[in-house]
Formats: C-alpha cells, sequence, structure tokens
C-alpha cells in the first residue's frame, strides 16, 4: 500500500499544496489530469526523486519520506523510458537485478519470465537505439517488474506511442495487471486510458487532488467537468449482442450502444450530456435506452444547466436550458427520466 499524507512541494511558480493519495496493496489507481497540474511532480516526489518540503510518504506501513530512491521500493517508468543506450535489452532488464546483487542464475530465471510475459524473448539482443516506440514501453515495463517491487510508477507510459499502439498498450498493462496483482499508479492526461485502466481514479489540477475515487465520481467533479467538457464515461462488461446493438453492463445497469463489441468483453463508453434528454415520464421516443433517475445536483453552465442524476449505482450528467429546468421544477431528490439512443452511445476503448 501506498499512502501519500498532505505533501507539499515548492518550485517558486508552482507547487504540490497538500496532496494526499491512496493506492491499497494490488491496486491499480491512475492519476487524471491536464498537463501541468502536478501529476509528474507528485511521482518523483513517491519516487524520491524530488525531497518536498511538507507532509509524508508511507509505503506498506513505513514512512519512506527520508529515503533514497534504491531504497523504497518502488519502480519507477518516466515517460521517456530511460533505457541505457549502450546496454542489450537483456542488459537493461537485468541491470535492477545486478544493483541488488542477485545470482547470474536468479537474473537469467527473472529476465526470461518476464520476457515471455511481455513477449519480447525475441528482442534481448537488441539495443534500445533499433526497438519501435511500443518494444521500448515493453522493455521498460519489464525492468520495472523483473525484480517484483512493491508498486509500479507509471509516468504516461503510453504518450509516445500512436493511437493504435496505445490501444494495445492499454491491454497489454490490463493483462499483466490481472494476472500479476502489482500496486501501480499510473499517472495521464489522457481519458480513456484512464477509463480502460482504473479500478480507482483521482483527479488533479493545479497541484492539488480535487477527488478521488470511482471514476465516474471523480468525473463528476466542477474541474474535471470544465476539463474534459463533462463528458459520462463509463467501463462496462458487454452481456450481449443482438442485431446490430450491444447491450453493455455499466454498474448494474444495462445500456444499449451501436458500438461493436463481443460479449464478455470489457469496453470503455462514452456518452455526451447534451444526448441525454430528460423528461417527467418515459414519452415513447426513438431512444433505446430510458432510465428512471434521480436529481442529486444542478451546476449552472452559462445559458444552460448541467443535471447531475443517479440510476442506481449509474452516474450521469445532462444539458437543459434554464427555462427546462424551470419548467421542470428540477432540485434535489426530484424523480425524473433520462432518455438517449442508442446510437449516442460511443466506444472509446
Amino acid at each position: 500500500m501506498i499512502v501519500v499524507e498532505n505533501l507539499y512541494l515548492d518550485l517558486g511558480k508552482f507547487k504540490l499544496q497538500g496532496v494526499s493519495l491512496e493506492a491499497r496493496k494490488g491496486e491499480y489507481l491512475v492519476v487524471l489530469g491536464p498537463s501541468g497540474a502536478g501529476k509528474t511532480l507528485l511521482l518523483e516526489c513517491i519516487a524520491g526523486l524530488r525531497k518536498p518540503v511538507g507532509g509524508r510518504i508511507i509505503v506498506d506501513g513505513v514512512d519512506v519520506t527520508g529515503y533514497p530512491p534504491e531504497k523504497r521500493g518502488l519502480a519507477y517508468v518516466p515517460q521517456d523510458y530511460a533505457l541505457w543506450p549502450h546496454m542489450t535489452v537483456y542488459n537493461n532488464i537485468a541491470y535492477p537485478l545486478k544493483c541488488k546483487k542477485f545470482s547470474e542464475a536468479e537474473i537469467r530465471r527473472r529476465v526470461r519470465w518476464v520476457t515471455k510475459e511481455l513477449e519480447i524473448s525475441h528482442l534481448l539482443h537488441r539495443k534500445p537505439g533499433t526497438l519501435s516506440g511500443g518494444e521500448k514501453q515493453r522493455v521498460a515495463l519489464a525492468r520495472a517488474l523483473v525484480w517484483n517491487p512493491k508498486a509500479i510508477l507509471l509516468d504516461e507510459p503510453t504518450a509516445a506511442l500512436d493511437p493504435a499502439l496505445k490501444s494495445s498498450a492499454w491491454k497489454l498493462l490490463k493483462k499483466l495487471h490481472s494476472k500479476l496483482k502489482f500496486t501501480a499508479i499510473h499517472v495521464t492526461h489522457d481519458l480513456a486510458e484512464a477509463a480502460t485502466l482504473a479500478e480507482k481514479a483521482a483527479f488533479m489540477y493545479n497541484g492539488v487532488i480535487v477527488k478521488q475515487g470511482r471514476l465516474d465520481s471523480v468525473l463528476a467533479t466542477p474541474e474535471a467537468s470544465i476539463y474534459l467538457g463533462d463528458a459520462n464515461v463509463y467501463r462496462g462488461k458487454v452481456i450481449q449482442r443482438r442485431g446490430g446493438e450491444t447491450v453493455v453492463d455499466v454498474y448494474g445497469t444495462k445500456i444499449v450502444t451501436v458500438a461493436d463489441a463481443m460479449p464478455g468483453e470489457e469496453t470503455v463508453l462514452m456518452l455526451r450530456p447534451e444526448d441525454i434528454l430528460l423528461l417527467e415520464k418515459p414519452a415513447p421516443t426513438s431512444a433505446r435506452n430510458t432510465l428512471k433517475v434521480t436529481v442529486e445536483e444542478l451546476e449552472p453552465r452559462g445559458p444552460l444547466m448541467l443535471v447531475h442524476v443517479k440510476h442506481g449505482d449509474l452516474k450521469l450528467k445532462a444539458y437543459v436550458t434554464k427555462s427546462s429546468s424551470e419548467h421542470l421544477e428540477l432540485k434535489p431528490g426530484k424523480q425524473l427520466y433520462a432518455s438517449f439512443k442508442a446510437a449516442a452511445v460511443k466506444r472509446v476503448a
């Protein structure tokens, strides 16, 4: 477990301001936020590369705030992967094991194991300069995983990859985490990446963790809504294909989309708030999704009103005009129906 308590870092023009964060053992925590929010600085403090001026960093119950990086038991994967250009892939991966005085036999065993898991055994005699972006990423992950660290810190690990490789990288990270159960703190500004990987999420803005918890509740914060454009983003599991439609289970609610996916497959869906119609009665419409909802919060958005509603464990954000808000007599606790078309539900990962 990693616990960050009330962390402060002062760089003059930018500060981490009382950051608190928790990643439980075996959990995949994604820290989401815009560029310049302080995400990389937070990781560098946790890794021991920067010294905070206040607060504590606790790893598995031990206060490591004053420890050097090599004594914290954490693996750090920076954006540029930081592979040694003069070393082969084998020696890059073996490097942390050699530093920790593992025997040659154990080093060979562990390198064989991790390169098989990441499907890069054929690259062992190559040097980083001859590798593609995706191959470099896998080598960096292998080097992080090979010595079984207490946690892995990932700083935008797919930022240098093209869109096609990003999707396969997300699947790889998800598969590895499912199999190896390592603890991870992964920072990104990519919403689809966060939605694909996060077991728990945190949104960081201007040096502060605004909220931590389930992804949809994190995205409902005003800071996240402003940055991400009020999008509804959900991770769910496909339970049925019928005709040209796909039924996805999202937090116990069945959502119909026209996106192509196979039963049993996990997927990430996005629904724009302007595509949701709020009604007093379930009027007959062409919408394939109609849910009975309860109003939780109203948030002015210029000429519009952003309405936060809830159906069971599913939360949605919808736009209405201010006149519609008055006509519907919207207030917390009001019962309504939310309708939206299957075509409005887009698959993003």
